[in-house]
């Protein structure tokens, strides 16, 4: 199956994708330059120790969700990136590696632990939590699209990164909208500039929440009002 299957660039707004994925990543750009407050540690929830492991999005790598790590740990909880360089899709490689991550983080603390995941990142977790129920307890999701095609001007490079691709990750398509058994919350906004926010909306249910943020989609794992909603997800 070829990721057009997956993904397709926007031709009815070519210009208007293209112009709002380079102000994504100008906004990028800008964050990390000047990082936004992280909200003050003693103004959420404190953390019970668990771990919780986040994958980064598609071409990203740690770097780009090391803030979210960092106040994370800071709060209370195990945080830990992936370890494994840039994200080029759900290849094999990458796939045994988070199931990996998973494994050591329940045998170091024997408990269940929360999946994060941006964008590509939240499908690589979406997938994992339903492989693994008796591991994980809880998935939340950044900017993460579930209804395909995505049309996304990254359609191009996903193309060209295709060939890597695990094949029975890719058959997965019609099961990949299906929600994880543990309590998920999926983060979305309308200033997307890289997935169109309603690709991220996810089946709600009393266990499935879609929520909105004010933020671009590269620097929703930065955004305050995220972070906030994410530490009280950890703590309920």
């Amino acid at each position: 199956m070829r990721t057009n299957a997956l993904t397709a660039y926007p031709k009815n707004r070519r210009f208007g994708a293209a112009w709002g994925a380079a102000r994504d990543v100008g906004s990028f750009v800008s964050c990390t330059i000047r990082p936004p407050c992280a909200p003050p540690i003693e103004n959420v929830p404190k953390g019970d120790g668990h771990a919780v492991l986040v994958i980064p999005g598609f071409l990203t790598g740690d770097w780009a969700t090391k803030g979210l790590i960092k106040w994370l740990n800071a709060i209370g909880y195990a945080a830990i990136g992936w370890g494994s360089g840039l994200n080029l899709g759900p290849t094999s490689s990458a796939l045994e590696r988070c199931e990996t991550l998973l494994d050591e983080a329940c045998e170091r603390s024997g408990k269940k632990v929360t999946l994060i995941g941006r964008s590509l990142g939240g499908l690589f977790v979406r997938e994992l939590a339903k492989d693994e129920p008796d591991k994980v307890v809880r998935v939340i999701t950044l900017g993460t699209p579930v209804r395909f095609p995505v049309a996304t001007p990254l359609s191009p490079v996903a193309e060209i990164l295709a060939g890597n691709f695990d094949p029975e990750f890719v058959k997965r398509r019609p099961d990949l909208l299906r929600n994880p058994p543990q309590p998920t919350t999926a983060f979305y906004s309308r200033k997307d500039g890289i997935v169109p926010w309603r690709s991220c909306l996810i089946e709600e249910s009393p266990t499935a929440e879609n929520v909105e943020v004010d933020s671009p989609h590269t620097i929703m794992g930065s955004n305050p009002q995220a972070m906030r909603i994410i530490a009280e997800r950890l703590a309920s």
